[in-house]
């Protein structure tokens, strides 16, 4: 999401519509990767039901926030 004051809203808007989508296809599982540094976004993704299933590590050079900070809402793709 572009980040502002909307970005909390869009992003729930956003899983709104991928779970809708999942849902029209019979998908039993949906997968949502996002960094545990962005807290909301993490935390709206836990309050739904989604769960931890891996794991992993960014690194980045210099190790500046980036989009891992509390008000970014991106979903990552890391298999």
């Amino acid at each position: 999401m572009r980040p502002g004051p909307e970005a909390p809203e869009l992003f729930g808007r956003l899983l709104d519509a991928c779970e809708d989508l999942a849902g029209e296809r019979g998908l039993e599982r949906m997968v949502a990767g996002v960094n545990a540094a962005r807290h909301d976004a993490c935390r709206r993704l836990l309050a739904r039901g989604y769960r931890m299933w891996l794991e992993g590590v960014i690194m980045q050079k210099p190790n500046v926030p980036g989009y891992c900070r509390s008000d970014a809402y991106v979903i990552d793709d890391l298999r």
